[in-house]
């Protein structure tokens, strides 16, 4: 299965981001991309809606979402549209999983929750005991819920002829996922050093190293680090451009047939260098017990030459924010660059990160009937328009903005630095509502008055353009999405698998690395590494999918 650390690792960003990208103004109308709500909808609240339900909802940061219900218009507002009470179930970022396992055994789950389990032994598991609930075989009155089954790589995901999740998209196109590996350095302690833009590994051992051994601050202490993480997630996209499948941790044609990329001989090179990177001073040397976004706030501090992360407008924001923390004097904007996450290969071919175009899926309790099923749809339907993508980026019309000639013009309040008041302090719900349905985190690269004031101008020119040149130039990294996606008992149960962790083992220790890493493989036997590789390519040849 494709790897979904990934988007596990990337949630506070992604979930914060959403309720950040909600706190801005503009003066144009955001381009949603979405029809409008479908009639469903446009009926919530009268007699097709005439009797009220209790709906719960499980989500990754519902926590934060109803501080105080009765403050929170857009929340009243909601719940009157369409004649419900939103009722939260808390899970946090570091329990959902053994929460869900435990309701779904006890038969509490929550009418509505989200998850990351596509495809996988469990997710199996719940269709087969009749846990989970398929949707309506008949989408049409949902045109937006429709329109996310019918992508390329959403409509393959039917199990005997049922959709049982809507999948969550964060970028409709693959390209758009470019910048979600990225090493962002300090450009002044490379004008310091005299350092050209990396190119080869050397260039980039040389950097990294001597960001961490040549005193780029100038106080005279052994005290600068080359490059931290973000998190443990970006320790192999390092990688890349020595085996481009460590970007994406995907399935790997090699003699002829397919196997997870931790079992390619290519890994033999890539523990090699991984290691010298940690040995000669070039990584972080606290990174192995480091949590994630610590180096974020390390990066602030101005003791980091480089963190290897996302380079999104949202990201780049929370550096900005931790490094604005520590530096009064110094702008963010005016000390860093974004270079590539990884060296060239030996072609000279630089790889950009891809992936499917979702990230989790929504799952329905097998308890919720055919009445509040709709009643939730039109709700997903909903938080898919236009309107709600105007509510989600500028507030509510007539508090928030107002309309002049077809313009937006913020009219909320401005704090004591002259920036808009945050739309998630007044309307806390929108850390439910803003991601339930898609994170959409395309809207961030949009060249937007809201953008600008969410981001920053510079910081958000410096992401669409780099998104831009990227896209232009690095190859995506070759990924087959219908074999990542592809379910055989033995593929589900390779989740087991950490191989990150096992790279960190490897870099770690002083035993020869290609060595350690040549038992930690064969180890994976004992895990169905065989067995799930013959499943997968049999399947491949009898489905065709090898194209």
């Amino acid at each position: 299965m494709f790897n979904k650390r990934f988007g596990y690792a990337a949630l506070a960003l992604t979930v914060s981001a959403s309720v950040l990208s909600a706190c801005g103004g503009g003066s144009d109308e955001p381009s949603a991309g979405t029809n409008g709500a479908g009639e469903n909808a446009g009926q919530a609240g009268g007699a097709k809606n005439a009797k009220k339900l209790d709906i719960s909802f499980s989500f990754f940061n519902i926590g934060s979402a109803f501080p105080n219900r009765d403050a929170d218009e857009l929340l009243k507002m909601i719940e009157s549209k369409f004649n419900v009470r939103i009722v939260d179930k808390v899970i946090s970022y570091s329990d959902y999983k053994e929460k869900y396992q435990l309701w779904s055994a006890s038969g509490e789950l929550p009418d509505v929750f989200s998850d990351d389990t596509i495809n996988s032994e469990g997710y199996f598991s719940w269709i087969k005991q009749g846990i989970i609930r398929p949707l309506p075989a008949d989408l049409s009155p949902y045109p937006n819920v429709q329109k996310m089954l019918s992508l390329k790589d959403t409509k393959s995901l039917q199990v005997d002829g049922n959709y049982y999740m809507i999948p969550r998209l964060t970028y409709p196109e693959p390209e758009t996922w470019a910048l979600e590996r990225a090493l962002i350095v300090r450009k002044d302690w490379m004008e310091k050093l005299n350092l050209k833009d990396p190119v080869t590994y050397d260039d980039y051992l040389n950097m990294l190293r001597a960001f961490a051994k040549n005193d780029p601050d100038g106080n005279g202490k052994n005290d600068t680090v080359g490059v931290t993480l973000r998190s443990t997630t970006m320790l192999l996209p390092l990688a890349t451009g020595t085996f481009p499948h460590t970007s994406n941790s995907s399935w790997v044609k090699e003699n002829g047939q397919y196997i997870p990329f931790y079992a390619s001989e290519k890994m033999k090179d890539v523990v090699v260098q991984m290691r010298q990177l940690f040995a000669e001073g070039a990584i972080d040397p606290d990174f192995a017990i480091m949590k994630t976004n610590d180096g974020i706030d390390k990066f602030g501090q101005g003791k980091v030459g480089a963190i290897s992360m996302q380079a999104a407008p949202n990201a780049l924001k929370k550096l900005d924010a931790a490094w604005s923390k520590y530096n009064k004097d110094t702008k963010f904007e005016d000390v860093f660059k974004i270079l590539p996450e990884s060296w060239a290969a030996e072609d000279g071919s630089r790889y950009r990160h891809v992936e499917p175009s979702f990230w989790s899926e929504t799952y329905f309790s097998s308890k919720v009937n055919d009445e509040k099923m709709d009643r939730i749809l039109q709700i997903y339907d909903w938080l898919q328009s236009d309107e709600f993508f105007t509510i989600k980026q500028y507030g509510l019309e007539g508090k928030d903005y107002k309309k002049e000639n077809g313009k937006i013009v913020v009219t909320r309040e401005k704090n004591d630095k002259g920036e808009y008041k945050s739309l998630g302090s007044y309307y806390p719900s929108l850390n439910l509502f803003g991601s339930l349905a898609a994170w959409n985190q395309q809207f961030e690269y949009e060249d937007s008055e809201a953008s600008k004031i969410n981001y920053g101008e510079k910081l958000s020119k410096v992401a669409r353009d780099t998104l831009k040149e990227k896209v232009a130039s690095f190859k995506p990294v070759p990924t087959n999405f219908d074999i990542e996606q592809l379910y055989t008992p033995a593929k589900a149960k390779l989740s087991a698998i950490n191989a990150t962790e096992d790279v960190i083992k490897v870099m770690l220790s002083k035993e020869d690395p290609v060595a350690m890493w040549t038992n930690i493989v064969k180890g994976y036997d004992n895990k169905g590494l065989r067995q799930a590789i013959k499943e997968v390519n049999d399947e491949i040849r009898k489905r065709g999918l090898d194209k």
